[in-house]
């Protein structure tokens, strides 16, 4: 029998209780301790799970706890300073995205764990949707050939007033659209493209004073390929995220959803489309959609069977770079060559 793995999770918002909600039905799995500031949610806490220990202060947690894993499920200027401490402590952390309010913020984080490496992850779920794994497969397999153009959108119909909370306060979440829901799409162009040797960007804001509502970027890889990035929280008729990403090569085209994949080959003159359902596979336990199940499972075998994860907190500061070159790119109204990203 497999040991019991001892988590604990550090804020207890959306994000935190759907982790836990996850953890807890994996096999030999167990939340062992949660911390929140929020005397109400620590207080439930303690009245419907007597088992899970409630902390104010996560600080605490770490110390009095013989915990085999952190969830970092915070605002996101609270990231690095959580991981700097589970890193001190000797403690696996997973950390939902994005990685830090900047790349400078994370720099810290990012030469600790250099030096004092722990099993780490980052919650980009995304590459743990069928539909984007099999769009990878296909990219990287030359159906298309050589990539020509690329154009990638992330909506979602969720701000048409002034927005109330930390994620609309630039301190406290780094930025709007960009940096709290488009970093998923940032990172899938990465994983799919590799390395940015170019950016161009522009952002606006309309609803909100700190943060932008809208942004669109010009973005150059390494391969040659090129193309656009568009993305807002403030257009209609997006009820959930909807990501697309559409890529043209020498020999076909391909479009991605989190609903479908399909390209087109020219060799063969015809379309093939695969929808979800055609890839889904089933997890143990689905909340909030098998992708979460997935990256949960995946990060307690890594921490079971001590080996590194496949989306390490390495990758969340690339995609940090990119979307601070983007900001600057705005700002500065030019653009930022690679050498600098």
């Amino acid at each position: 029998m497999s040991k019991t793995i001892n988590v604990g999770i550090v804020g207890m918002g959306k994000m935190g209780i759907m982790h836990a909600g996850l953890l807890n039905a994996l096999e030999n799995v167990q939340v062992r301790a949660v911390a929140d500031t929020q005397d109400l949610i620590l207080n439930f806490i303690g009245q419907q799970f007597p088992a899970i220990q409630t902390y104010k202060d996560y600080a605490d947690m770490l110390t009095n706890e013989q915990l085999d894993l952190v969830f970092i499920t915070t605002p996101t200027s609270f990231h690095t300073k959580i991981g700097l401490d589970c890193i001190k402590a000797g403690t696996p952390f997973f950390v939902e995205k994005p990685l830090g309010i900047s790349a400078k913020d994370c720099v810290p984080l990012i030469e600790a764990v250099s030096s004092k490496p722990v099993i780490n992850m980052i919650g980009y779920s995304k590459r743990y949707v069928d539909t984007f794994r099999k769009a990878k497969e296909i990219i990287e397999n030359g159906s298309l050939g050589e990539l020509t153009y690329f154009n990638a959108t992330m909506y979602v119909s969720q701000l048409f007033s002034k927005g109330k909370g930390w994620r609309y306060k630039k301190e406290a979440s780094g930025g709007g659209v960009l940096n709290t829901l488009a970093t998923h799409l940032v990172d899938l162009l990465l994983w799919y493209f590799g390395h940015v040797t170019s950016v161009e960007g522009n952002t606006k804001s309309y609803y909100s004073k700190d943060v932008e509502d809208f942004v669109h970027a010009y973005i150059q890889f390494e391969n040659g390929l090129e193309g656009y990035l568009d993305t807002s929280w403030s257009v209609r008729n997006y009820r959930l995220p909807e990501i697309k990403i559409e890529v043209h090569g020498e020999k076909g085209m391909l479009t991605v959803t989190e609903e479908y994949v399909k390209y087109y080959s020219d060799d063969t003159a015809r379309w093939t489309t695969l929808f979800k359902q055609d890839l889904y596979t089933g997890v143990e336990f689905d909340l909030g959609g098998p992708e979460y199940t997935l990256e949960d499972e995946h990060i307690i075998d890594c921490v079971r069977n001590n080996k590194h994860t496949d989306v390490s907190i390495f990758e969340g500061y690339k995609v940090q770079r990119v979307i601070d070159a983007i900001y600057r790119s705005a700002e500065e109204r030019r653009a930022i060559p690679g050498d600098s990203i």
